[in-house]
C-alpha cells in the first residue's frame, strides 16, 4: 500500500498510509496531513490516486501544487503537477516525506501527525 514517510535528520519517522484517493497536505488545521512547518502554506498540496488512462485498475499518485508560496518539490525538483514515483521525496516548506508505493506494515500502525504550538514540534495519535 502507498505510503507517506516524514523524513528528519535523515531518519525516517511517521507513517502514513494512503487508504484513499486524495490527501491535502498543509499547514492548515483542516488539511488530512498537518504539517507543522511556517514556510509550508495553509492549503499547499493535493495528492490523489488516479486512474491511468487506457490501463484499466492501473493507477498512479499524483501531486499538485496550491498555489503554495514557497512551492512544491519532488527530489528536489520544484513541480507545479507530478507523477509519484517509488522513493520520490517530497518537500512541503522545511518538511521531507518520502513517498513508498509499495509500504509494508501494519494499517494499526497507521499514525495521525498533528502540530503543536511549539514550531517543529510534532505529536502522533493512533488514526481513528
Amino acid at each position: 500500500m502507498a505510503a507517506l514517510i516524514q523524513i528528519r535528520n535523515n531518519v525516517e519517522g511517521v507513517k502514513v498510509f494512503l487508504e484513499g484517493d486524495s490527501y491535502t497536505l498543509g499547514r492548515g488545521d483542516d488539511n488530512d496531513i498537518v504539517v507543522n512547518d511556517d514556510l509550508a502554506s495553509r492549503e499547499h498540496a493535493l495528492i490523489e490516486r488516479v486512474a491511468l488512462p487506457g490501463k484499466q485498475g492501473e493507477m498512479r499518485y499524483m501531486i499538485r501544487d496550491l498555489g503554495s508560496t514557497n512551492g512544491t518539490f519532488v527530489n528536489h525538483k520544484q513541480v507545479s503537477e507530478q507523477a509519484l514515483n517509488d522513493g520520490d521525496v517530497i518537500r512541503v516548506g522545511q518538511t521531507f516525506l518520502r513517498f513508498a508505493l509499495h509500504e509494508t506494515g501494519d494499517l494499526a500502525e497507521t499514525k495521525v501527525i498533528k502540530k503543536t504550538i511549539i514550531p517543529g514540534i510534532y505529536i502522533t495519535t493512533d488514526k481513528k
